[in-house]
């Protein structure tokens, strides 16, 4: 999988990367709850936060960069 490198293709990565980390987490407690083996799971979860992490941090250098009018450096076409 490549990286967005748009703001909307962030902002979409996120979204969908938000919604994978729910399904894990609870995936994980239901695994704790019957007593399984958690360990890839927790994985699972560690790994998209550090993609959620990461994400954010693009996101929030995607805008501060954007500029006013949306493009880059506040540059008109």
């Amino acid at each position: 999988m490549t990286a967005p490198t748009t703001l909307a293709g962030i902002e979409a990565a996120i979204a969908h990367d938000e919604a994978t980390l729910a399904g894990y987490r609870s995936s994980l407690a239901g695994r704790e709850a019957k007593g399984h083996d958690v360990a890839q799971a927790r994985e699972l979860v560690r790994t998209v936060e550090r993609r959620l992490a990461m994400l954010r941090e693009r996101r929030q250098i995607a805008k501060a960069t954007e500029g006013p009018g949306g493009s880059p450096g506040g540059r008109h076409p």
